[in-house]
């Protein structure tokens, strides 16, 4: 048997952000619906290079294919494969091959559309803490989303602070290495294993997480979920191992205070308050951005 493969290039002529967007939040809404079938993910650590893998899988009800992906990080290069299998026989369809970018557009899709959702309208300033790609895209597409006025950034290396601004100031954004002064929104990238600076998140209405993505990990302070609407992506996983679950065992909040994100996007915010999106990468995500990029691809 001899599978099509796809590469960097095709893919990324039709996975565009309208289809990603379109693609993720559909499955996130089926996964609150109950509509989809995900196993635990699978991490595989690397100390020695710096890395780590990351197996997910995943199914939306009724779509054609289910996914098996691969997602690694070395250092600071990512790369990956997803593997796309025909739902109704279970015969290997085809190979996106995506050097890990469908990865991170669909983490760049969710956090821009929960933090869209659950932050108030009008607010157009933003920090991000992190200076890695997760944290230009989920800049750039949440600017997809809604005006952006200025954007504080933080992180632990002052060049790629620097080097962050300027690539959002390259793409017409007002860009300001003040990340710790407080902004109404406020956005965590980064592969903390211990929180983030509380001061960071005091002016704060809103704060969505997407670093913490496997055990050992843990960006946001677990005091900033007193109080606060909590949206997960995943709850069993989010409790496991994303922020939610660091505050829920440091008895901060309570293991059934929250909803999935899938509802918010669905419903919209119940009101206006204090809230936090914990995400952790749902597997149902890769199947259904994959789906839409292959239906693409093969028509």
């Amino acid at each position: 048997m001899t599978l099509p493969v796809f590469g960097i290039d095709i893919i990324s002529e039709v996975a565009t952000p309208a289809v990603v967007f379109d693609a993720v939040r559909s499955a996130l809404i089926a996964h609150a619906d109950g509509r989809t079938s995900v196993p635990a993910p699978m991490v595989l650590e690397f100390p020695q290079y710096a890395g780590d893998t990351h197996v997910k899988a995943g199914h939306v009800a009724g779509a054609p294919y289910f996914v098996v992906k691969v997602a690694s990080t070395f250092g600071s290069v990512n790369n990956g494969l997803v593997l796309a299998v025909d739902a109704t026989n279970g015969q290997p369809a085809a190979v996106l091959a995506d050097e890990g970018k469908l990865t991170a557009w669909r983490t760049a899709a969710a956090g821009a559309l929960i933090t869209d959702a659950m932050t108030p309208v009008g607010v157009d300033e933003v920090a991000v803490l992190g200076t890695g790609e997760q944290a230009l895209l989920q800049v750039l597409w949440l600017r997809e989303l809604r005006p952006l006025r200025r954007v504080k950034v933080w992180g632990r290396r002052p060049e790629a602070v620097e080097r962050l601004c300027t690539q959002l100031r390259a793409a017409d954004l007002h860009a300001t290495p003040d990340g710790l002064s407080g902004a109404p929104c406020v956005i965590t990238t980064t592969a903390a294993r211990e929180p983030l600076p509380l001061e960071a998140f005091h002016a704060a209405v809103h704060i969505t997480g997407i670093g913490t993505d496997m055990p050992g990990k843990g960006e946001l302070p677990p005091e900033v979920f007193a109080g606060a609407f909590v949206a997960t992506d995943d709850h069993v996983q989010c409790l496991h191992h994303g922020d939610f679950g660091n505050a829920v065992r440091a008895g901060v909040i309570d293991p059934d205070h929250d909803v999935p994100v899938g509802a918010v996007l669905r419903d919209g915010m119940p009101r206006h308050q204090q809230s936090v999106a914990d995400l952790t990468g749902v597997g149902a995500t890769d199947a259904a951005v994959a789906g839409a990029v292959l239906s693409q691809l093969v028509r």
